[in-house]
């Protein structure tokens, strides 16, 4: 029987109850991850953790309700899968709130950015960017002592982030995908590292509503993120730091599917002090 990647690995997965994280999950639980699921929704983490404990037992996964962006939930989240599983390896931060939380019809209809509710955008920017510091920094102290580990930040593609009626959406990924390129350095040489995984485009989940007439078959399916978050989870990814990866181009290999994250190659223009130029 061939040894499962996973087998011994501890994975918490925010946004678990639905869409990517679900779909990520049970992939991990298939390849032998113990799970902490993180979500707000109650009844669907339930309903994943039914099923995840179907793939790998009782014993393999927790479900944790948690609001990612606030300080005390993460901690606490973080602190239970520690304590019930004596360990953290990988974190996936993947709870997000979408474009369908701004308009019915975000890419057909999309609202100028002076229209958009002041809190839905502050919400957005907190679940999206402020989140996935919350939870790394509470994760990170683990793998540091453990000497391995992985933040793999789901954000999505450059150009998604200025499209019409994303005022809210494409700010708060861009801030998390410049955030994973500062993670990865901070990380460098410790054993733990930081990458960003996207879908490479529309993914079909909650996140695209009907609303938009796109047909579903069109989007790019959940499963898709599957081999790529194993790959990314196990140490078949050692010596990858600060990259990103699209789920959509896995099939053709590395080469077309990862990038340096935060596109360094539009930077390099800051007049630095020579102390601070890196």
């Amino acid at each position: 029987m061939t040894e499962r990647k996973l087998a011994g690995k501890v994975v918490m997965m925010t946004g678990a109850g639905r869409g990517l994280g679900r779909s990520m999950a049970l992939a991990l639980a298939r390849e032998g991850a113990k799970l902490a699921l993180v979500d707000l929704d109650g009844e669907e983490l339930q309903q994943v953790a039914g099923e995840v404990q179907d793939i790998g037992g009782r014993e393999s996964v927790i479900p944790l309700g948690a609001d990612v962006c606030d300080p005390d939930s993460s901690a606490t989240a973080v602190f239970y899968a520690i304590e019930n599983f004596g360990r953290l390896d990988v974190l996936f931060n993947n709870a997000a709130l979408g474009p369908q939380a701004v308009a019915a019809d975000p890419y057909g209809n999309p609202p100028k950015f002076w229209e958009l509710d002041p809190y839905t955008f502050t919400r957005m920017v907190d679940v999206n960017a402020a989140g996935p510091q919350l939870m790394a920094a509470s994760a990170v102290p683990n793998m540091l002592q453990n000497g391995w580990g992985r933040i793999v930040n789901i954000t999505t593609a450059l150009d998604a982030m200025y499209v019409p009626g994303m005022g809210a959406y494409g700010p708060s990924k861009a801030a998390l995908e410049a955030h994973t390129a500062i993670m990865a350095r901070d990380l460098e040489g410790t054993g733990v590292t930081a990458n960003v995984l996207i879908p490479g485009g529309p993914a079909n989940t909650r996140m695209i509503p009907d609303a938009t007439g796109i047909p579903r078959e069109a989007l790019i399916q959940p499963e898709e993120m599957q081999e790529p978050a194993v790959w990314l989870a196990s140490v078949q990814s050692d010596g990858h730091n600060g990259e990103r990866f699209i789920a959509g181009h896995w099939a053709d290999g590395l080469g077309k599917a990862s990038a340096p994250c935060a596109w360094p190659q539009l930077g390099k223009q800051a007049i630095l002090p020579k102390s601070v130029a890196r």
